[in-house]
């Protein structure tokens, strides 16, 4: 069973799966140990649940899959007219943008358990053509008997289109849940997506992005916050393939408790991609002596006038920076709240969605350790 979830959520030959899922082989094997049935697509989700995703902000403009299949019991998606279509067919939907949308679209995936440790997929596209869109996305799930799901999403930006994408990945303990994002722009289309992924059992996201027109832009934000012992890869791969291109990576990642999070970031400047310009940063923060995180930075160039930066480092919080604050009068657990907040925000700082950047803000601070570092 452990091979066949490797063939499964693993992406190429044999030994390109097995090397992406090194460090994270032991959380799928303890997965394959155990014996899914079908979930259920009607279950009832809780009200505590559905408070979650019910947003005034986005009424109107909402889809909800419950275990993997479109719900029209909890959808909530007005006619938004000609510019926005969205279609559903067997469970699998798609959402084509042609013109400026202003408001929000809102998808959310929800994973509910059966009495028994139940699995479900959903495979979506979604395609922008010559306009500009703002989407959320949202995975939930219900603590229990516990549940797998995987999600294969296909965005295509057309020339000069805009996609301004937030995801929120927030599981219980019992979730675990796997992700394929493949993303394709064209020329001079732009992408900015922010993810923040907190909690699950184990969580992967798999984003792989093609700049395939010339100057084609991606901004990519994220942050993970993991306690417990909650299990998070983010595997990010960028190739550019044209002219002028620009990639912009900032990821940021914080473990306590037992958890463990691993963040590996490829950039590939294939031939001819002259004057590309690629950046990624990714800091991460340890706040206990039982937490791991993993990071792996990789760039390949294969062109000339190319512009490269990338970088990564994994530490402790900042003791000078720590007496600082503690010297203004700052009590210590306060003091290191704030300093692990304003770590995990600068990713939010694109959100452009003031309502939406606090919320998220709120969420992430409510996943971060309560006294702030645990072996203190």
């Amino acid at each position: 069973m452990s091979a066949a979830l490797l063939e499964e959520f693993g992406r190429g030959d044999a030994r390109a799966r097995e090397e992406s899922w090194r460090y994270s082989k032991m959380a799928l094997r303890s997965l394959a140990q155990q014996d899914f049935v079908a979930a259920d697509p009607q279950a009832e989700l809780p009200e505590a649940l559905r408070a979650q995703f019910d947003w005034r902000e986005t009424r109107g403009r909402r889809v909800v899959l419950v275990n993997g299949v479109v719900s029209g019991r909890y959808s909530d998606f007005d006619d938004v007219g000609a510019m926005v279509t969205v279609g559903e067919t067997g469970g699998a939907y798609a959402v084509r943008i042609d013109g400026k949308v202003d408001e929000p679209v809102h998808i959310v995936y929800v994973g509910v358990p059966s009495t028994q440790p139940s699995r479900w997929q959903a495979d979506t596209s979604m395609v922008v053509v010559n306009g500009f869109a703002r989407m959320i996305e949202q995975h939930l799930g219900v603590d229990g008997a516990g549940a797998l799901g995987s999600v294969h999403r296909r965005i295509d930006l057309g020339e000069g289109a805009r996609l301004d994408l937030m995801s929120l990945c927030d599981l219980p303990e019992s979730v675990a849940l796997y992700r394929l994002l493949e993303v394709r722009l064209g020329a001079k289309a732009a992408l900015h997506a922010t993810h923040v992924l907190l909690g699950g059992r184990l969580q992967r996201l798999d984003m792989q992005v093609e700049l395939a027109g010339e100057q084609a832009r991606l901004e990519s934000r994220g942050v993970f916050a993991l306690r417990g012992r909650a299990h998070a890869d983010t595997q990010l791969d960028v190739r550019h393939v044209a002219r002028d291109t620009v990639c912009d990576i900032v990821w940021r990642g914080v473990a306590d408790e037992r958890a463990r999070g691993i963040f590996h970031g490829a950039i590939t400047v294939a031939a001819g991609a002259d004057g590309s310009d690629a950046k990624l940063s990714n800091k991460n923060l340890l706040l206990s002596s039982s937490a791991e995180i993993d990071t792996q930075p990789v760039l390949e160039i294969y062109a000339d006038e190319v512009k490269a930066a990338h970088g990564a480092t994994v530490g402790q919080i900042d003791e000078r920076a720590l007496f600082y604050l503690r010297s203004r009068g700052i009590p210590l657990v306060e003091a290191r709240r704030m300093m692990v907040t304003a770590f995990c925000r600068e990713v939010l700082d694109g959100v452009a969605d003031a309502d939406l950047r606090e919320r998220l803000a709120r969420r992430m601070q409510a996943a971060l350790p309560a006294d702030g570092l645990q072996d203190a």
